[in-house]
């Protein structure tokens, strides 16, 4: 008789070989859209990061906040930031409150970005999709849909227990 851990670690071995599938499929995809970008990964988690339709900030954060959600030290982020400044995709500015403050948001440009990638990854999916029956579609959807959903949930406990991650 299978153990709860037992159809745990199957379901992770079963998602990794999905994953593993998935990537090696629309992976190369994403790595063309960057070739003109020359975005390293930590680049673009920052810049989503940043994005306001999914940003887990009310507003535009502050470098140690910034720095919290990443999981570097607010030195390291206080660089890459300056990097990506420097190439016109973020801004820093003073927080109007306290002149101390410096915070963070995207600028034309990582917006822009991020458009490009988002399109790419739909135009990877989209074509993908092709593969699928109008039944197998609309499970994928669905489930996908609950994925996002326990995401959000799980984004809401970490931010009641003040760990934004």
């Amino acid at each position: 008789m299978a153990t709860n851990a037992d159809e745990h670690k199957n379901q992770g071995e079963r998602l990794l070989a999905v994953l593993r599938s998935l990537q090696r499929d629309t992976v190369p995809s994403l790595v063309r859209v960057n070739e003109d970008e020359d975005l390293s990964l930590i680049d673009i988690a920052l810049l989503q990061t940043l994005d306001h339709d999914r940003a887990p900030f009310p507003g535009d954060p502050t470098l140690k906040e910034l720095a919290a959600v990443l999981g570097r030290s607010t030195s390291r982020t206080s660089r890459l930031v300056d990097r990506l400044v420097r190439r016109g995709l973020v801004e820093r500015y003073e927080d109007g409150a306290d002149r101390r403050v410096r915070r963070v948001r995207l600028a034309d440009g990582g917006h822009a970005v991020l458009g490009r990638i988002a399109r790419t990854r739909v135009e990877a999916q989209s074509e993908l999709w092709t593969h699928l029956t109008a039944e197998e579609l609309e499970s994928v959807v669905s489930a996908m849909e609950l994925l996002a959903a326990a995401a959000r949930r799980m984004r809401s406990e970490r931010d009641a227990r003040g760990r934004p991650e």
